[in-house]
């Protein structure tokens, strides 16, 4: 029975990858999953995000998101740029004003520097990876993002996701599902 559905889900997968490439710095995305906090807190595990990201031209591009660490809350905005390597992947660096909050009036304010690269493995199928460079909360924090991502069309992509983020020395590490609509 494994055999007939791997076989099944390897012909869809060639079906449906003609045709389609991986998308521009142009884009809204919303992820969902789980974390495992350092806090420990098992009914505190839950992580949303919704990001974007415009083109401003060839190579420039601004990009916000807004994301929930179980009950951390991290707004980030800013603008960076990308440069083509090779055919089929992409430099990009983003540099972002960053609000985290805690709650109960814990919050403050800082910058992110984030350094990738953006890659498509085959016609759909896109690799992301990317360090973090943090100073919030009078600290300063590095981190890293992994992401797999399949467009099922040229506009539309899933993704699977892992995320650390630290943030006064706790880590927040997530795992996640994404929906892309590239613009």
């Amino acid at each position: 029975m494994k055999k007939i559905l791997l076989a099944g889900l390897a012909a869809t997968t060639l079906a449906l990858s003609t045709g389609a490439q991986a998308a521009t710095f142009t884009y809204l995305d919303y992820g969902f999953g789980k974390i495992d906090p350092d806090n420990r807190n098992p009914s505190d595990d839950g992580y949303s995000s919704l990001s974007g990201a415009f083109e401003l031209g060839n190579g420039p591009f601004i990009a916000a998101e807004s994301t929930e660490y179980g009950s951390l809350d991290v707004t980030a905005i800013g603008a960076g740029i990308y440069a083509p390597v090779g055919r089929a992947s992409s430099l990009f660096g983003l540099l972002q004003l960053v609000k985290a909050d805690w709650g109960n009036n814990n919050d403050e304010t800082g910058y992110r520097f984030t350094a990738g690269l953006r890659s498509s493995l085959a016609d759909r199928l896109e690799f992301e990876g990317k360090i973090k460079y943090d100073d919030v909360y009078r600290e300063t924090d590095s981190s890293f993002a992994l992401g797999l991502r399949y467009y099922m069309t040229k506009n539309f992509s899933i993704g699977a996701n892992y995320d650390v983020a630290q943030f006064s020395q706790n880590d927040q590490n997530a795992f996640f599902a994404s929906l892309r609509l590239a613009l």
